[in-house]
C-alpha cells in the first residue's frame, strides 16, 4: 500500500469511528497496519495503531487495546520522539483508555505528560488533553477541580472550530457534566438540550454522542424532580446501548445502574435489582475489582436488597 491510499483508508477509518461505526474503523485500520510497508510513513501507522487502540476501547476489549495503545506509544517515541505533536497525541489516547478502565493516576501522568511537552496550549490537540482532565476529574468526584480544565477545553473549540461544531458541542456537554456534580442544573441543561438537538441533526438518532447526552440529561431531570421524564430518556438511552454496544457493555450497564437508582427512587424495587444485578455482573467480568463502577453497582445492590418491600 503506498502512502496516498494508506491516507485515504485512514481517513475512511477516522470517519467510521467518528460515525459509531467502529467494527470498520477496526478492521480498515489494522489493514492499514498490517499492509503499510513504504518508507517515510510513519505518520501514518502511528495514527493507524491510535485508531485501532480506541476502536478496540470502544468494544470494550481493553486488554487488547491498552497493548495496541502502548505498542502506538513506545512506536511514537521511537520513531518522532519524546516532545513530538504525535507523541502527546499517543500519550492521550493510552490515558483515555486508563481513565476507562479506572487506572486514573496514570490516565493523569499521561495527559499532564503529553500537554506538558505541546508548545502551543491553544490547539485542538490541547484543549482534546483540558477535556480529557476535565472528564477524569469528574470520574474522581473532584468537581470543583475539573471545572476549569473542562470550560478550557469548550473556549478553545469554540475559537478554532465554532459554536456548532461537533467536537465544540461534546466539550460544552462534558463542562455541563461537571456543572452537574456542582448542582448547577440550570446551566448544564440548556447545554444538554442543545447538544442534544444538534447531535441529531448531524449524526441521526443513535450516535454514541446522542446516548451520553441522553443520559446526562435523563440525570439532570430526576435531580430537578421530573421522575417521568428522567425514565423516559434513560430508557430510550439505554435500548440504542443496546442495540449498538450490546448488553454486555460496561456503558450499557451504566446506563442500567442509573435507571435502576431512579426506579429504586420510586419504590420499584425488583425492577431496580434486576438491573443493578446486570450491572454489577457486567462490571466484574469487563472491569478491575476496583473500578469504582463495580463499587457502585455492588453498593446499589445492597441497598436494593436491604430495602423493605
Amino acid at each position: 500500500m503506498d502512502s496516498s491510499s494508506a491516507y485515504a483508508r485512514l481517513e475512511q477509518a477516522a470517519l467510521a469511528e467518528k460515525m459509531g461505526r467502529v467494527e470498520e474503523s477496526l478492521r480498515v485500520a489494522d489493514e492499514i497496519i498490517q499492509e503499510l510497508t513504504e518508507q517515510g510513513t510513519e505518520t501514518i501507522r502511528l495514527r493507524a495503531m491510535g485508531l485501532k487502540g480506541n476502536a478496540l476501547r470502544h468494544l470494550a476489549r481493553y486488554a487488547e487495546a491498552e497493548e495496541t495503545l502502548r505498542s502506538a506509544l513506545d512506536y511514537a517515541i521511537e520513531n518522532f520522539g519524546e516532545t513530538h505533536e504525535e507523541t502527546s497525541a499517543a500519550r492521550n489516547h493510552l490515558g483515555i483508555l486508563y481513565k476507562y478502565t479506572g487506572n486514573f493516576d496514570e490516565a493523569e501522568r499521561l495527559y499532564r505528560a503529553a500537554l506538558g511537552y505541546l508548545p502551543d496550549k491553544e490547539s485542538s490537540l490541547a484543549a482534546a488533553l483540558y477535556h480529557n482532565l476535565g472528564g477524569l476529574a469528574h470520574a474522581r468526584g473532584d468537581f470543583a477541580g475539573g471545572e476549569a480544565d473542562a470550560r478550557k477545553a469548550w473556549e478553545i473549540n469554540r475559537r478554532l472550530l465554532g459554536e456548532d461544531h461537533p467536537t465544540t458541542l461534546a466539550d460544552a456537554a462534558a463542562y455541563a457534566g461537571v456543572l452537574d456534580g456542582l448542582g448547577r442544573y440550570e446551566e448544564s441543561e440548556p447545554i444538554y438540550r442543545r447538544a442534544l438537538e444538534a447531535f441529531e441533526r448531524i449524526y441521526g438518532p443513535e450516535h454514541y454522542e446522542i446516548v451520553v447526552n441522553l443520559n446526562n440529561l435523563a440525570n439532570v431531570r430526576y435531580a430537578r424532580g421530573d421522575s417521568a421524564e428522567a425514565e423516559e430518556l434513560f430508557r430510550r438511552s439505554l435500548a440504542i446501548k443496546e442495540k449498538t454496544l450490546g448488553t454486555n457493555h460496561p456503558d450499557t450497564a451504566l446506563t442500567a445502574n442509573n435507571l435502576g437508582v431512579l426506579l429504586h427512587s420510586l419504590g420499584r424495587k425488583e425492577e431496580a435489582r434486576a438491573l443493578f444485578e446486570h450491572a454489577l455482573k457486567v462490571f466484574e467480568a469487563q472491569l478491575d475489582g476496583g473500578h469504582p463502577h463495580v463499587k457502585m453497582a455492588r453498593d446499589n445492590l445492597v441497598a436494593a436488597a436491604s430495602a423493605p418491600e
